[in-house]
């Protein structure tokens, strides 16, 4: 477990899920401290710039395993 967490990978897919969850916390206290709440244009809006984002960092976890990949790195 320890190698996984220390490889390239792991950071980029512990990152990931770091995101994600402070995403999470970052919505629920908009949603309490916002007078009237998140719209949901703004809360779509929101949710489509982040799964974007998210889209970039699963294409950069590929590219990197498909390089490692031609280069015999396991």
């Amino acid at each position: 477990m320890k190698r996984f967490l220390t490889s390239d990978l792991g950071v980029y897919l512990l990152a990931g899920a770091f995101s994600a969850l402070v995403f999470g916390v970052a919505l629920a206290a908009l949603s309490v401290f916002v007078p009237g709440g998140l719209g949901d244009v703004q809360l779509a809006g929101l949710v489509v710039g982040f799964l974007l984002f998210l889209g970039a960092h699963v294409a950069a976890i590929w590219i990197y395993r498909e390089i490692g990949a031609r280069e015999g790195v396991p």
